[in-house]
């Protein structure tokens, strides 16, 4: 059950649905209303103290894990751009078309995740990962 933070009340209230009890019966584990219980599933009112005691009183385990995000900055942005561009080419596309294929079926987000590996790669390559990422994801193209 790993999700955002901002996410943990809707992660409780499934857990809550999938063991079959009411927001009454948590509140009662932990010393509250109903109510309360309700304004945490919707993500109001959530302190570290509050996630455990919830976390307890639905027998799950919660756990914290900070991760830095990684940024190339220019790098990155020169290589989306050169990326969209051979996209188009190889595949007879204008720059915008090849742009909206890509952000729509995820291959924007491939190349930003899978940057650190795939562009040490030929440009052949990329483009054949590409267009498999994005035909994985629904995209008639390749």
């Amino acid at each position: 059950m790993t999700d955002k933070l901002d996410n943990i009340g809707k992660l409780f209230g499934q857990r809550r649905a999938e063991l079959g009890i009411t927001q009454a019966e948590v509140g009662g584990r932990i010393g509250v209303g109903r109510a309360t219980i309700s304004k945490i599933e919707s993500g109001k009112g959530l302190t570290f103290d509050t996630i455990n005691r919830v976390a307890n009183a639905l027998d799950a385990e919660v756990t914290v894990v900070l991760t830095p995000k990684v940024r190339y900055g220019k790098a990155l942005i020169e290589y989306i751009v050169t990326a969209i561009s051979e996209f188009a080419k190889r595949h007879l596309l204008t720059i915008k078309e090849a742009s909206n294929y890509l952000l729509r079926y995820k291959g924007i987000d491939f190349l930003e995740r899978c940057y650190a590996a795939e562009h040490t790669l030929s440009v052949n390559d990329w483009v054949e990962d590409v267009t498999a990422i994005c035909k994985r994801n629904g995209g008639g193209i390749g």
